[in-house]
């Protein structure tokens, strides 16, 4: 949370994702786990949770690369607006 809070560039930020999407992960195994074994519908959750992340962190990768391509700068408060 600190890291989109007061992190202004673009790969800092995208990392700052990944890292609350792998805790909300970890919460949810904890959350699955049972005296006699694990919650099968935690682990499956957090496979998909894990898919859709990559997917998302790949989509924000490519997004940062062409901001940083138009702009020459990866600060997101340098970048005043998103036209191109």
């Amino acid at each position: 949370m600190y890291c989109i809070a007061s992190k202004r560039n673009l790969i800092k930020l995208v990392m700052g994702l990944e890292i609350i999407t792998t805790s909300v992960n970890l919460s949810f195994m904890g959350m699955g786990l049972r005296e006699n074994g694990v919650d099968s519908l935690a682990q499956m959750y957090v496979a998909l949770n894990m898919a859709v992340s990559a997917a998302v962190l790949a989509l924000a990768l490519g997004f940062v690369a062409l901001l940083y391509r138009h702009y020459g700068t990866l600060d997101a408060s340098k970048i005043a607006r998103l036209r191109w």
